[in-house]
Order: C-alpha cells, then sequence, then structure tokens
C-alpha cells in the first residue's frame, strides 16, 4: 500500500515537473520546479531564455533533509541553472549575459530562498535590436503551463492500512479532525493563498490515480509522533521560503503533539492573480 500511494504520488507531482529544495535542510521545504521557472522568467522580462533547467550542484553538495521529504524530492543543497541565451546585437555579450546572471542569482534568493549557486548562460542566439522573433514567454519549453481551476479537496488524512474497523474508524476521524486544524492555522498565515491539493489548481497536468489532499498527516496527530506534509500556493508579496517556513510552523503549533512533529512543505504555485 504505501509503495504504491508513493508511486502515485511521484506520478501526480511529474505534472509540475521535479521537486526542488528551498532553503536549508532544516527548513523542510521545497518547490515545484514549475513555479520556480515561472518566478525566474519574471525576473528578466526582456531576455530570451529557452531549454532552462534546474539540477543539484554536485552529489557532494547535497544535505539529508531534516525531516521526511515529499515523494521524488530533490534533497536539500545547492543547485544549477544552465539555459540557451539570446541577446540583442546592439550589446556587448558578456555584458548582456552577465546581466541576466546577476539577476537570476538575486531572484532566486530575493524571491524565492532557492539556493541557487550558479547560473550558467549559453549565448545561442544574436537578435537585431527590434527585430522579429518569440519572446520570452513563446519560447519552447521555457514558459509556464496554464492549469485549470479546480475545487480544493481539503485536508486528507493518510491510507491506515489493515487496522481493525473500529480503530482505523477511529483514528480516520482523529486524523481529519488534525488536518483540519492544521489547514485553517494555516490558510491564517501571511502569504499562503490557498491550499493546493494534488490534481488541485497546481497538479492538473497528470491525473492518474486517486486525488490527494494539501493536508496529509501520517503517524497519530494525538499522541505522537507524526509527519504533515503540505502543499500550499503562495502570494509573491512575500518571499516564498519565509511564507512555506511560516505555514510548517503554524501546522506543528496546530497540532501541538508532545511526542514530536515534523512538516514538510511542498510550494506547488506562486498565484499572481
Amino acid at each position: 500500500m504505501a509503495a504504491e500511494r508513493a508511486t502515485t504520488e511521484v506520478r501526480q507531482q511529474l505534472g509540475l515537473g521535479r521537486i526542488l529544495p528551498l532553503g536549508e535542510a532544516a527548513d523542510g521545504v521545497w518547490v515545484a520546479e514549475e513555479a520556480a521557472l515561472a518566478e525566474l522568467h519574471r525576473s528578466v522580462p526582456g531576455a530570451r531564455l529557452s531549454a532552462v533547467r534546474l539540477d543539484p550542484s554536485g552529489p557532494r553538495a547535497a544535505a539529508e533533509s531534516a525531516v521526511p521529504a515529499p515523494a521524488g524530492a530533490l534533497p536539500p543543497g545547492p543547485l544549477t541553472l544552465t539555459a540557451n541565451l539570446a541577446v540583442y546585437a546592439d550589446r556587448p555579450v558578456p555584458a548582456a549575459a552577465e546581466e541576466v546572471r546577476r539577476t537570476l542569482l538575486a531572484a532566486a534568493e530575493g524571491e524565492l530562498g532557492l539556493p541557487l549557486e550558479y547560473v550558467d548562460l549559453r549565448v545561442t542566439e544574436l537578435v537585431e535590436a527590434g527585430g522579429a522573433g518569440r519572446g520570452r514567454g513563446q519560447e519552447e519549453g521555457s514558459g509556464p503551463r496554464e492549469s485549470a481551476e479546480a475545487p480544493d479537496s481539503g485536508p486528507e488524512p493518510a491510507a491506515r492500512g489493515a487496522e481493525p474497523e473500529g480503530r482505523a474508524a477511529a483514528a480516520g476521524t482523529e486524523q481529519e479532525e488534525a488536518a483540519g486544524r492544521v489547514a485553517r492555522a494555516v490558510l491564517a498565515v501571511e502569504g499562503v493563498v490557498r491550499l493546493a491539493p494534488a490534481q488541485g489548481p497546481a497538479f492538473t497536468h497528470v491525473a492518474v490515480g486517486p486525488r490527494f489532499g494539501a493536508v496529509r498527516i501520517e503517524g497519530d496527530p494525538g499522541a505522537g509522533p507524526c509527519h504533515v506534509l503540505l502543499r500550499v500556493a503562495v502570494s509573491p508579496a512575500r518571499r516564498v521560503l519565509d511564507t512555506a517556513r511560516a505555514a510548517g510552523a503554524a501546522a506543528r503549533e496546530a497540532l501541538g503533539t508532545s511526542g514530536g512533529v515534523t512538516v514538510a512543505v511542498l510550494v506547488a504555485a506562486v498565484d499572481r492573480r
């Protein structure tokens, strides 16, 4: 059951691209690659980027997360961005590329909290000033995909395996109540726009298997220990990492389990509507 559940979750999350670390190992925060790339693109509106990719800077740089990570997530550690860049012919190529590089690094830290260590830009095209061509948002594979709105499924208790019927029902009710408390606390956090279930607004690209809720609790929320996985969409008005950290803290406080609570936060989208 656990293996099947994890496999299904990975397949669903493929619609967001890979799951990238935010902040440091102790933060327990990740972001969907699609959301991160969309924000980085917006930071350089005049640049024409294509074939953009984020990868770990190296296996030795990765760290062990302080909390259980979302299925398929990259481990915490520095990242490297690689991309092709078209620059206008009326500017020196090195200066134009360096300006884009500095802007991307600043946006990664200041707007996202993304541990971007290197930016490797390959200048592949010179564009005449005022010349026609596809803009940034039209570069193949370089821009964010549109996703249809879908209703929030709300909190979801974790699968409990083969338990006696009475105990399973009681545990399910307890987890549902706890997930409700967590959801209310998280939605009250500054910068959290909505909960983002796995086939909700930001997860519509891959629709296989059961729908995964935006709040999932594994373990005993009454006595602990337990682990919470949150999926949220946030506002760009506040740094994404800061909002996600606050959401995780709110979830822990809402449970108040003496036996220990760990929280992983997955930022599925940055909502600009």
